[in-house]
């Protein structure tokens, strides 16, 4: 940690939990989670993070069995105030996952709700919800069910078009959801049986593109490829897909921008806390710098960039070394800010990329408790540069916000 930044870290429910390597990994189903005072009451992640100007507060989307799933956070107090999602949640909306977005027509803020329930319950589960609230009058408004019994992982967005882009779970599709009529529409089937293959997030650039990725089929062999998730385009005015035949840079890949960061302290990967065991380019992030570029982070912690006009991709850097780098925001200089780890190995970076300066704020510890993140989901930053950092699946204690600020700027 440079002594530069200060770290703090604020919490909804301060809960100690045990029991997980013991009892729960690998043995317990979803029910049982449910039943669990402990787990149910207090067991929750930040997984979505929206900074909004208008009202000055942050925006978290959580992950909680009870369906208080949507909080609003003052930096000012370290006040976070429920915004009663149990009046319309049902029993299996219990996360939003990625990501909220504000409309700049309506000053509203847009989401999906995500599941945690077994696939035997598929059938009583009506499926994910995208939802509108009005950050002014706290109304919220369902805007619809996107696909009958699967859930949203991930929602982008163009506005200016009037569509949201929905990315179903467990299955997963890809749905455009015309917000003047109401009415979905699948775009397409993005995964096989062998791989998860869909953006942590995708995103819409300029020209109104939805870009993510997708995976190979090869129904007639059962080894993988030599590239087995490859990037996607939807363009709405023709109604096509460009499926590329190109991926997200992997960690051994040579070719890239700036040297690694030096001297992290990193757990060894986690692949077997994760689904996605090897290298093959899975998307946990991207960012649209409202230009030329769309940033992305992957599974194994490369940070890449794609060219929308051509849709080549270029590795800058290999940037974070225990794996995960799911959280990408940008200020309004255009600094990237990238966020990830795992094992509570976490760390922020800052990267210009007209410089091309890579600055590494240190490992995410709060030094007044010596507390860290287990693994850091989704970032934000407001308009005094908090950087704000979404803590999830921390399976010994509620999850925290994670305030970052370097010192020469007032907290």
């Amino acid at each position: 940690m440079t002594d530069r930044i200060k770290v703090e870290s604020c919490f909804i429910r301060n809960y100690g939990l045990s029991g997980w390597d013991e009892k729960i990994a690998g043995k317990w189903d979803y029910r049982d989670l449910v039943k669990d005072d402990q787990w149910r009451d207090g067991w929750i992640s930040f997984d979505s993070l929206l900074w909004d100007d208008t009202t000055g507060k942050l925006y978290c989307g959580l992950n909680s069995i009870d369906g208080d799933i949507l909080y609003s956070f003052d930096p000012d107090t370290r006040q976070f105030t429920s915004l009663d999602a149990k009046s319309w949640a049902d029993p299996f909306d219990v996360k939003i996952h990625r990501t909220i977005l504000k409309n700049p027509y309506d000053g509203c803020l847009y989401f999906g709700t995500s599941l945690l329930h077994e696939i035997d319950q598929q059938q009583d589960a009506p499926g994910g919800k995208l939802v509108k609230f009005d950050p002014v009058t706290s109304q919220y408004e369902i805007l619809g069910i996107v696909f009958p019994h699967l859930y949203i992982q991930s929602i982008a967005a163009d506005f200016q078009r009037g569509y949201l882009y929905a990315f179903t779970y467990p299955a997963e599709f890809v749905i455009q959801f015309d917000l003047k009529t109401r009415k979905s529409k699948i775009l397409a089937y993005l995964s096989n049986s062998l791989l998860f293959a869909q953006p942590h997030n995708g995103v819409v650039d300029k020209y109104g593109a939805l870009w993510g990725t997708y995976a190979e089929t090869r129904a007639w062999d059962e080894k993988t490829g030599t590239m087995p998730i490859r990037i996607f385009k939807y363009d709405p005015e023709t109604d096509s897909i460009t499926w590329f035949r190109r991926r997200l840079p992997g960690k051994a890949d040579k070719n890239q921008l700036i040297v690694d960061p030096s001297g992290l302290k990193a757990a060894e990967f986690g692949a077997d806390e994760t689904r996605h065991k090897e290298d093959y380019g899975f998307c946990d992030s991207m960012l649209y710098d409202g230009d030329r570029y769309i940033y992305a982070g992957t599974v194994f912690g490369v940070l890449a960039r794609i060219d929308i006009e051509t849709g080549e991709v270029e590795k800058i850097c290999h940037l974070m070394s225990a794996g995960r780098l799911p959280a990408l925001t940008i200020d309004q200089a255009g600094n990237i800010y990238a966020a990830g780890g795992m094992k509570h190995h976490t760390h922020l970076f800052r990267w210009n990329p007209r410089s091309k300066e890579l600055f590494h704020y240190g490992e995410i510890i709060d030094p007044s408790t010596n507390e860290s993140p287990s693994r850091v989901h989704e970032i934000a930053i407001d308009d005094k540069g908090r950087i704000y950092l979404a803590e999830n699946d921390n399976h010994h204690r509620s999850s925290y916000l994670w305030i970052v600020k370097e010192w020469d700027l007032s907290f």
